[in-house]
Parts: C-alpha cells; structure tokens; sequence
C-alpha cells in the first residue's frame, strides 16, 4: 500500500465498530474519499481528535486499490463550537453540502475545500450565515466552471444596461431588452449585481467581507441559491430545518 499526506476536513463519520471508524474527508488533493479510521474511537487515542466532524487536518493515509486507512494525522483547525449553536451549525452543513459537490475530483477541490474553510470561519467570527452561504454559492458555480455571465448581457452582449436583470436559463445578466422574452429572469438592483461581480472577482476570506442590507441580502440569499440548485441540478435542503425548526418553536410556545 502507497502512504500519502494530505490536508482535508472531516464532514462525516460513522462508528463502524466498538473501536473504529469510517470517515468522509473532503481532501484538498484527492476530493471527496473515505477513509476507514482504525482504533480512532478509543479515549485517549492520538489520532481520535482528528477523526472528529469539523476537524481540518494533516492526514497520513495508506491507499490501497479501494479504500483509505488512516495511519496518523496533525489537527490544524476544528469549527467544533459550531455545533453549540443550532442556526451556524446548519449553516456549516448547508456550506458542506455545497462544497462537497465541487470534491467529487481532485480537480476543483483545492479551491472549494479553501472556499469552505474560509466559510466556516467566517461562521466561526459571527459573520451573518446568510450572506455567508450565499457568496459561497456563487463562488462554488465559479469553481466549477459555471460561473454567472457578468461582462455584459448574456445574450446581445451589450454593456450598457440601465437597468440589470438576472436570467437563470441564460446564466447571467442581462438588458433590460433582452430580459423582457425570458420568463424567468428577475430585475436585480445595482448593489446586488455589485455583490455578485465582487464575490467573483474576491479570493481567500475577501469573499465574505462585504455587507448588504437586509433587503438585498434576501434577494441576494434567493438568487445564489436557486442558481447553484440549477447548475448544480440538485435541491440543497439543509436550511430547510430552520424554518422547521422555527415553526415547530412556534407551535410549543403557543401551546
């Protein structure tokens, strides 16, 4: 079996038996593998805090022809005090979901693995989730080569709009001429379309340092996630849980 070294984020792990575990770790080098993570539920056990969910680590792994077994790893961060807080800990997973699309190869996963480390702490300082969640939507479609046409409108090729308009067909934005024959497309005021251009054109941490108004973050929060939903062709429903969650709270307290 050939050892390798790699840095990656524990976003998974199941007990397997009464000493061992199978994690999922989304790998900077590798994507999105499984790794099967000897003696790692015993107390006291060195390599037992960094098989933990939220853990970003150094990872020596023997790969052999279909599996991961871990031999050692270093914990270079953890987001553990997330889970103390039911709406950033759901947060977290909704921006592990997205960003585990983008790990199915090593090609994008560097940069979704670093987008969501920089999501994560950006939770992890307060940041709001929302604005948080959306930005890295649009960053994910980026890293995946579907990023949202900006430069000018997507289908006359103009740069000069008066009025921008977002069209989710046609991935981008758009005139106010041309959006008038795509029944999907939606009037997006200029703050926002500047949210978009800035979370594209921004790196590292840069992409969740900007602020929007309430208002604008709704639409920008419901634009971010229907556009990766459609690019992506998949429904992210982690977030649903909140507005579960809320209800449920409702109903108790009438009670």
């Amino acid at each position: 079996m050939a050892l390798i070294k790699t840095k990656g984020l524990i976003i998974k792990e199941i007990k397997y038996n009464d000493t061992d575990k199978i994690l999922t770790l989304l790998s900077a080098d590798y994507g999105k593998i499984s790794v099967y993570a000897k003696n790692s539920r015993k107390g006291g056990n060195r390599s037992s805090y960094g098989t933990q969910i939220l853990t970003y680590g150094e990872y020596v792994l023997f790969r052999g022809r279909e599996s991961y077994i871990l031999n050692s790893c270093d914990v270079l961060a953890n987001f553990y005090e997330l889970s103390s807080d039911i709406e950033l800990f759901t947060y977290a997973a909704h921006l592990i979901d997205m960003a585990e699309d983008a790990c199915n190869g090593p090609s994008s996963a560097k940069d979704a693995v670093k987008a969501l480390l920089y999501g994560l702490n950006a939770l992890k300082k307060k940041r709001n989730p929302k604005l948080i969640s959306s930005a890295l939507a649009i960053k994910i479609t980026q890293i995946m080569g579907y990023p949202p046409h900006v430069s000018s409108c997507a289908v006359c090729n103009t740069r000069t709009m008066e009025q921008i308009h977002f069209g989710f067909k046609k991935c981008g934005f758009l005139c106010e001429k041309c959006s008038s024959s795509e029944k999907d497309s939606i009037y997006i005021e200029n703050g926002l379309a500047k949210a978009i251009l800035f979370v594209l054109l921004s790196e590292d941490s840069g992409i969740f340092s900007f602020e929007l108004s309430d208002r604008l973050l709704n639409k920008f929060f419901n634009l971010a996630l229907k556009y990766i939903e459609e690019r992506m062709d998949r429904r992210y429903r982690k977030l649903d849980f909140l507005e579960e969650f809320d209800y449920n709270t409702v109903l108790s307290d009438s009670k």
